[in-house]
């Protein structure tokens, strides 16, 4: 932790200097490019791009490149070079240039030089603008003429010019079409300058006509310059081509397989990789015979290497749910690939067989369903993957990329396969991993682990051998410290469903007490996802003694108060001596427990490390438990029920029928209120949670249909007449079911603790269908559901420990006061324009793919200070609210509003930001802001102003409820 946290302060404040802001910053970076010292002009103007990233706001940005562009001007060669490079690494903040025009004349300056090298640094500095300057006709012209131009550097970044434009423009790319043919064709161009004008041609697409004449030349140039170099750059150009036009990918690929049956092994290559660029392209425009004529070359094909490349387009073709070009009958070509390929001698060749072969057993477990004439071939690839197991886990050397591979495809053929095939893969692993270490062992636990996260029950054969090699790695002298967790893992995914024996406790117990600190919290960390409270809580008990840093102190010790919480929950038992404790005893204890946690996870927050989430989700858990108790103490009230007598006058008085049951009719109403809302506060909290993963989100969804689930049951089985309660939340859970079949273990078990709850209840209302009063009977089967929630184990989300992706927004709200904490001043009568501009900032791990911002929803609302009180004495409304949503450019978003303010006085401005993702799905996970505006009568028009702001504000309510 000490490490990360040195690490976020190095980057964060650029070597070592003090946090600055952006005008401070600037102001000193200018002092630098006015040095006289090169040296020091250089430094400066290298230090701008991360400038930029700090504060990307346009109008810092204007200012700084216009300076950058003033240096380009006046400097020499060096300094342009490195404004050169400041512009191709900020190219996503170039459009963020207020000026462009005076930015472009400054540079454009330089063109006109006698100096060459000069030339070539405007023309690649005006290359790298291409994106914001796309359409000017002097640039496309000054670019045309040093295409002519005799010197080889100015030729060279004219090209790289022309490329870039090419890549923006339809204009320059059309005009600029005939003079690269004509270049490309003459016999005067220099050979080298032939290869780099080709590639120019891949942006050719932007109309049909142009990308007709490209394919025509490219055509033509293959057999008049038939060198391999000519040959793989024409043959890439075009694959590019056709992979942007679609139309011309069918033609392509016949081109393609032509030249693959080329003798040269370079060219072969190049075609290969071409092929696989239109796999992924348009992998619904391959056909059967373009499969058949690669499967030709890869039987025929002595090299190796081109052999795993064949393979590779296979399976690149097989992944895509559109292809439809695979034939899987017993008598087709795609037979003999795993009899020969599958068993190779070279392990990367049988790596990509065997994953081509799972993906088809994917494919045909798809077509099953239609035909009957597909053949089985789970079990070929299930004895394929075993042989390539053995092969590369009994090899002297470890090939980790070909291991990986083939326990990737292992784990998803135990998905689709039958429990026959996955009981022998597991077997297959597990005999492994009792004669394996090091990489190997950690890569073969992280395979069975991955098979237990959706199907535990498969790894309970296996349980006896995962211990014996966890007892073994733990009394080993040299641990094993990345497969003692896994194997934990493993432990607690087999007991997420069944009840721990002593020999299974002892030796995990003796495996957390003999690690070192950070793979103890580890197993801990997965101990709460899976459930294991009571382990956990003993680890974290344990870390408590050696932790140095305060913050980190409280943060372990919050997580020991949850788990102890937890564990008293599912286990039934009590300090100090564990003896059995009731229901309600048990849930008093663990709130109590949560609001000590609560206590400390708000000492352990940090300006670096906010722990919102975490704390937001133990106050919403104290809620619940406090609702049960809530509940528990409202059915022991029905002892206190009125006599008969009474309760027939007190059910007359109030007209009814439920009041002859007593108070407790009014506290399970008040009950019902309460778990509705913890309800509605979960479905907020998962709102707010935008980078939290799917998995976390389920369990969030999972604990809002338990307070749902029990309010329902109240509402059904006490509060209302049996003819009339529906159990509208069984209609809802079947979907959560489907949604979590394949999901965490844990977050499954939840969802059938659901489903048991819901069947509890309904087999109760249609055993007992004439009961209409609140007796016996109802309460206790009100406490047996809530006895059956409580008592399943809370998996914490992954959330609460880890973050896959962090997305940030730097919100910008002009104007600002002069003086912090002082009102803007505006008059009567008169709009205020409020400009809202902000970045998004996304950083994930480069494996995650998680939500994505598509859109930016921004609401501004002004609320008077004092709301003015009309003739009538009711406060006048002249609040206004507006919104607008916005589409990130660049990560770069801006809005602009007006606000009227029909009365004087001060003025709230609250501005709030929500994320609408590319399901458009809105979360409230964004920043707010807010401004105090002052507004008062000017003294030439008070008498005007004076008469007229009722109906003005009038006027202003009006339009506030018409846009609502």
């Amino acid at each position: 932790m000490v490490s990360v946290g040195l690490r976020t302060a190095f980057n964060e404040h650029l070597f070592g200097e003090p946090e600055q802001d952006a005008n401070t910053a600037l102001t000193e970076l200018d002092k630098g490019l006015r040095s006289v010292r090169i040296g020091e002009q250089c430094e400066a103007i290298v230090r701008f791009p991360r400038l930029f990233e700090k504060y990307p706001f346009p109008i810092l940005i204007n200012s700084a490149l216009l300076k950058l562009a003033e240096v380009f001007r006046t400097g020499t060669n060096f300094p342009r070079l490195c404004v050169l490079r400041v512009c191709q690494q900020s190219e996503k903040h170039l459009d963020k240039i207020l000026n462009v025009d005076e930015f472009v004349k400054r540079i454009f300056t330089v063109i006109h030089s006698n100096d060459p090298i000069a030339r070539s640094l405007a023309l690649r500095t005006l290359g790298s603008m291409a994106i914001i300057i796309s359409d000017r006709k002097s640039v496309h012209h000054s670019i045309r003429d040093s295409l002519d131009s005799h010197d080889a550097v100015e030729l060279e970044a004219a090209i790289y010019a022309a490329s870039k434009f090419a890549a923006q423009s339809r204009t320059f790319s059309v005009n600029m079409c005939s003079k690269i043919a004509e270049m490309i064709q003459g016999l005067a161009t220099p050979v080298n300058i032939k290869l780099k004008l080709i590639p120019i041609l891949q942006y050719m697409h932007h109309d049909a006509h142009t990308a007709a004449m490209v394919r025509r030349l490219c055509a033509q140039l293959l057999p008049s310059y038939p060198a391999q170099n000519f040959v793989c750059v024409t043959l890439h150009t075009l694959t590019l081509l056709a992979s942007e036009t679609l139309v011309e990918i069918p033609q392509q690929l016949l081109l393609l397989l032509e030249y693959l049956c080329d003798s040269r092994r370079g060219v072969q290559a190049q075609v290969l990789s071409d092929l696989k660029i239109l796999a992924v392209k348009g992998a619904h425009l391959w056909t059967t015979s373009n499969v058949d004529g690669l499967i030709d070359l890869l039987l025929d094909q002595p090299h190796l290497e081109l052999q795993r490349r064949t393979l590779d387009v296979l399976v690149t073709l097989a992944m895509a749910e559109a292809a439809n070009c695979f034939i899987l009958k017993a008598d087709t070509k795609l037979h003999l690939i795993w009899n020969q390929c599958c068993y190779s001698c070279d392990r990367s060749v049988a790596a990509k067989a065997v994953q081509l072969l799972v993906q088809l057993v994917f494919i045909s477990s798809k077509q099953d369903i239609l035909s009957s004439s597909v053949p089985d071939l789970s079990q070929d690839a299930a004895l394929a993957v075993e042989s390539l197991i053995l092969g590369l886990c009994l090899a002297g050397k470890t090939e980790e990329r070909e291991l990986k591979i083939a326990l990737t495809s292992a784990v998803q053929l135990s998905r689709v396969a039958g429990p026959e095939i996955s009981a022998t893969i597991i077997d297959c692993l597990t005999r492994l991993l009792l004669q394996s270490s090091g990489s190997t062992l950690v890569l073969l636990c992280q395979a069975l682990a991955a098979i237990g996260d959706t199907q535990p029950s498969a790894i309970v054969p296996a349980l006896v051998d995962i211990m014996s090699m966890l007892k073994k790695l733990t009394v080993q002298s040299d641990q094993e410290l990345l497969a003692i967790p896994l194997l934990c893992v493993l432990m607690f995914q087999t007991h997420a469903s069944h009840c721990w024996s002593q020999q299974a406790s002892e030796v995990v117990h003796e495996a957390i007490f003999r690690v070192d600190l950070w793979v103890a919290f580890r197993i801990a960390r997965s101990a709460t996802r899976y459930g294991h409270h009571s382990i956990a809580h003993k680890i974290l008990d344990r870390l408590l003694g050696h932790i140095s840093t305060e913050h980190l102190y409280f943060w372990i010790q919050g997580l020991r108060d949850f788990t102890l919480a937890e564990s008293h929950l599912s286990c039934g038992t009590g300090p100090p001596d564990g003896a059995a404790v009731s229901l309600m005893e048990r849930l008093v204890l663990a709130s109590k427990l949560y609001l000590q946690g609560l206590s400390s996870l708000k000492a352990a927050t940090s300006p670096t490390r906010v722990l919102q989430f975490q704390a937001e989700f133990g106050r919403l858990r104290v809620e619940f438990l406090s609702a049960c108790s809530q509940l528990v103490q409202a059915c022991r009230t029905l002892q206190t029920a009125p006599p008969p007598a009474i309760a027939h006058a007190v059910a007359a008085a109030t007209r009814d029928e439920l009041q002859r049951c007593g108070r407790i009719t009014h506290q399970l109403r008040k009950s019902v209120v309460v778990l509705r809302q913890v309800a509605e506060a979960l479905s907020k909290l998962g709102q707010s949670a935008f980078d939290a993963d799917q998995e976390s989100l389920t369990n969030l969804q999972l604990q809002k249909q338990m307070a749902l689930i029990l309010a329902q049951t109240v509402e059904s089985t006490c509060l209302r007449a049996s003819q009339q309660g529906v159990m509208t939340v069984e209609d809802d859970l079947p979907m959560i079911n489907k949604t979590v079949q394949a999901d965490h273990v844990a977050v499954r078990s939840m969802a059938t603790r659901c489903a048991d709850a819901v069947d509890l209840v309904r087999r109760f209302r249609d055993g007992n269908p004439d009961l209409k009063l609140i007796n016996h009977l109802n309460v206790g089967c009100i406490l047996d559901c809530l006895k059956l929630l409580i008592e399943t184990p809370l998996c914490f989300p992954r959330f609460m420990f880890q973050t896959l992706q962090t997305t940030s927004i730097k919100l910008a709200v002009s104007p600002q006061p002069r003086v912090a904490g002082e009102a803007i001043t505006t008059t009567i009568g008169s709009q205020l324009a409020v400009k809202v501009e902000g970045i998004v900032q996304v950083t994930s791990s480069p494996r995650y793919f998680g939500r994505r911002v598509r859109a930016v929803q921004v609401t501004i609302q002004s609320n008077p200070a004092n709301p003015t009180v009309g003739s009538d004495g009711k406060p006048i409304e002249s609040s206004t609210s507006m919104n607008k949503t916005v589409e990130p450019h660049n990560d770069y978003f801006s809005a602009q509003f007006l606000l009227t303010f029909a009365a004087a006085g001060l003025h709230q401005v609250f501005v709030e930001t929500a994320l609408l993702d590319t399901f458009d799905a809105l979360w409230n996970a964004g920043p707010k802001a807010q401004l105090s505006v002052k507004t008062f009568e000017e003294s030439g028009s008070s008498k005007t102003t004076s008469s007229s702001s009722s109906a003005a504000s009038r006027a202003t309510a009006t339009a506030t409820s018409s846009r609502s």
